[in-house]
């Protein structure tokens, strides 16, 4: 709570007939506030209604709770944590480049210092587990903190207009937050308001009406706040605690429209016109500035205690919006009501704890049937003694039936194995109505075993969540437009010396902000001004986080191994900064002096730019004594390529008229191969020829020598004529054809 002086004359703002309408519009908002704080009792473990646990006592079923929601979430929140980036203040124009790199040290220093980022973090836990939480981003009243508050918020505390659509709230007309002070706080807090506040913790109790302190106003302001708690309709209980001796505040956060001329500058710059200032009227004379006459919002900021309100003034912040941020997670599309991921996880949370307490008691549950004369013992001492597991029935000698039937004990396994599969089947939907699959949470899928797969399913999760991250992401850069805002404004005409670069291994770099300067006619300027640069806030897209920065590092590394050596030395000193070994920056400065890459000259030192000019110096002169000696070679290497042509040109007129020769030679000798080519042929055929006749022969001989003996014996009976009629019988029938003698 800010400590503010204030005029004690009434001032014309919100009254506290539109305070009532305020909160009464608010109560009649749609009720999600309950929902909403049972989603972080789900992820507290808290599951179990007062109700219910007295039901589940009276079926003799323990109230078992099986969180499952808890752990769920919790991986959820840490993808924030591995995601993280910074904030970074890019330049729209080449002029606010400096400006930009100035402005990105202050608001990253700053939001270390004030603990955004555990801000934000809080406020996506709310954000997931709720569906809405709030970041304070405003200035610290306390002088030995952080010059700038960046808090969480509980939902609890804000109120807004719920008929604003857009998700930064700039159309809503009012923003409350509710507070309870205690009385030394609220003393301190509205200086000049002691008597009022003292009135309004005691319930006006101790109230007369009179007054003896002299001071007139102050009998005033009394009176009319005495009517007002009298008049109003707000309940005294909700607003004041006089046992604790504490008051609520409400802090109200509204636009009042007004019609108005504004001046619309030829940057784009749009300022509020002062007819009284005469810089408006010359930038209207020389139209280098237009008048625009609208319909404008112009934020307020009102302090009611109770009913009564303390101050009402414009509002101290040097933007039109509010000083608290919302980070929505999910909105009903009906009613606006947000909502977390427990919202989804509820219903088969309920059933594994239902499921779980039913198994558990079917597993130790007994029937016991029996006959009303099987035991002596009652039926409380027989309930007992069964579910011990050393129970001990002493049955009735005298009963009736002496079977079995007449006292058994049975157990229903099967039912509990049942509701074990159902309960099973409703652990896997909690994950799946959240979007988180078992990757995100580090388990393995009975699916996914490769590493590619693994992966998959993790960034599939990632998209399943996209609608909230983005969200974060939105709310995340808000606060950082905000706290830029603040500095811009504390900054304002002061001339300042930023320095850039500290945690970098180069030099660091220094940077004046409004610094007074002349231009190329003599005027006087202000160089990096401040107020005139045009920037903007974003989110880097390097995430910041060790893990992030480690795979960097390793696929840095791997992409290395595989260039040549002398790419290697050059982005050596890239490898070695994506790290996070020890005396990382001086072993980069090192590298880059031996190897004389990434130096920006800009940041040498004189010693450091003497070296290096004498580096260049040796560089250039080897590099001339190495041409020298290449045209050295190149000379030699000529005088020997001409003497070589020069024989070439002898060798080759030797070579021609040895090739003539050759060709004559080459002419006869084929000649003489196709001459050798016939005969062989005709010899052939000769060959063939001549074995034909003696395969002929032959043949003729064999005939006779088969006939000849017969032939003998007719001889000798016949005479010669038989003979020669055997011997043309033997010889065949004769041939037309005259076989031409061989020699």
């Amino acid at each position: 709570m800010p400590t503010i002086a204030v005029d004690n004359t009434i001032n014309p703002g919100m009254g506290l007939q539109q305070l009532e309408s305020m909160l009464n519009e608010i109560a009649k908002q749609p009720v999600w506030r309950d929902e909403a704080q049972m989603a972080a009792a789900y992820y507290d473990g808290k599951q179990l209604s007062p109700e219910v646990m007295a039901a589940l006592k009276e079926r003799g079923q323990a109230p078992l709770v099986f969180n499952l929601v808890g752990p769920t979430i919790d991986a959820v929140l840490g993808i924030e944590a591995k995601t993280r980036t910074n904030w970074i203040v890019r330049p729209d124009d080449d002029a606010s480049v400096d400006v930009a790199e100035a402005l990105n040290e202050k608001l990253n220093e700053e939001s270390r210092i004030s603990l955004a980022d555990r801000a934000c973090a809080d406020t996506y836990a709310a954000q997931v587990k709720t569906g809405l939480g709030w970041v304070e981003v405003n200035r610290n009243t306390d002088p030995y903190d952080a010059p700038y508050r960046v808090n969480y918020v509980s939902r609890n505390e804000i109120s807004w207009d719920w008929h604003a659509k857009r998700p930064d709230l700039r159309d809503s007309r009012y923003l409350v937050r509710e507070r309870w002070l205690d009385e030394d706080r609220a003393l301190l807090a509205f200086p000049g308001h002691d008597h009022l506040i003292r009135m309004a913790v005691n319930g006006w109790r101790s109230w007369d009406g009179t007054w003896t302190d002299g001071k007139e106003h102050q009998m005033v302001e009394l009176l009319h706040a005495y009517s007002e708690s009298q008049e109003t309709v707000l309940d005294e209980e909700t607003w004041f605690d006089w046992e604790r001796r504490r008051v609520r505040v409400f802090e109200v956060w509204y636009r009042a429209y007004e019609r108005g001329v504004v001046l619309k500058l030829s940057d784009g710059r749009v300022i509020p016109y002062n007819k009284g200032n005469p810089l408006h009227q010359i930038a209207l004379a020389h139209r280098t500035a237009k008048p625009i006459t609208g319909v404008f919002p112009k934020m307020r900021l009102s302090y009611f205690m109770g009913c009564h309100r303390i101050i009402d003034i414009p509002s101290p912040l040097p933007h039109d919006n509010f000083p608290y941020l919302p980070f929505w997670g999910f909105r009903e599309d009906g009613t606006g009501i947000p909502y977390g991921l427990v919202r989804r996880m509820m219903s088969p949370q309920d059933e594994v704890n239902a499921r779980r307490s039913k198994m558990m008691w079917l597993l130790s549950a007994k029937r016991v049937i029996m006959d009303k004369d099987a035991t002596t013992m009652d039926i409380e001492e027989v309930t007992d003694e069964v579910q011990r597991p050393d129970g001990v029935i002493t049955l009735n000698p005298n009963r009736q039936h002496r079977d079995q039937h007449s006292f058994k004990i049975e157990q229903d396994f099967q039912l509990a194995s049942q509701q074990f599969e159902i309960m099973v089947e409703a652990q896997r939907m909690i994950q799946d109505t959240a979007g988180v699959y078992s990757a995100l949470m580090g388990k393995q899928d009975g699916g996914a075993d490769s590493g590619v797969a693994i992966a998959s399913l993790v960034e599939q999760g990632s998209t399943t969540l996209a609608e909230l991250n983005d969200n974060y992401r939105f709310g995340r850069r808000l606060v950082g437009e905000h706290l830029l805002a603040l500095i811009n404004e504390d900054i304002g005409r002061n001339e300042m010396e930023v320095a850039v670069g500290t945690q970098k291994p180069e030099k660091t770099k220094m940077i004046s902000l409004n610094s007074p300067g002349t231009d190329s006619f003599g005027n006087k300027t202000i160089n990096n001004d401040v107020y005139r640069s045009k920037t903007q806030v974003a989110l880097d897209d390097i995430q910041a986080t060790a893990g992030y920065r480690a795979q960097i590092s390793n696929r840095l590394f791997e992409l290395a191994a595989t260039l040549p050596d002398d790419v290697k030395v050059a982005v050596l000193d890239i490898v070695v900064d994506s790290t996070d070994i020890p005396q990382r920056e001086e072993m980069v400065k090192r590298i880059r002096k031996v190897t004389g890459t990434g130096i920006d000259p800009e940041t040498m030192t004189d010693e450091e730019r003497a070296a290096a000019e004498q580096q260049q110096a040796v560089q250039k002169e080897t590099a001339a004594l190495e041409l020298e000696e290449l045209r050295e070679r190149v000379n030699v290497l000529r005088s020997t390529a001409a003497k070589n042509q020069a024989g070439a040109d002898q060798s080759d007129a030797k070579t021609n008229a040895q090739r003539y020769d050759d060709r004559k030679t080459d002419a006869e000798t084929d000649k003489i191969l196709v001459e050798m080519q016939r005969l062989m042929q005709e010899m052939s055929d000769k060959s063939r020829e001549l074995q034909q006749e003696i395969d002929t022969g032959q043949a003729t001989i064999n005939a006779y020598e088969k006939v000849m003996p017969d032939v003998m014996a007719l001889k000798a009976t016949t005479g010669s004529g038989v003979e020669n009629a055997v011997a043309d019988a033997a010889a065949g029938p004769k041939k037309t054809e005259k076989i031409p003698a061989k020699t």
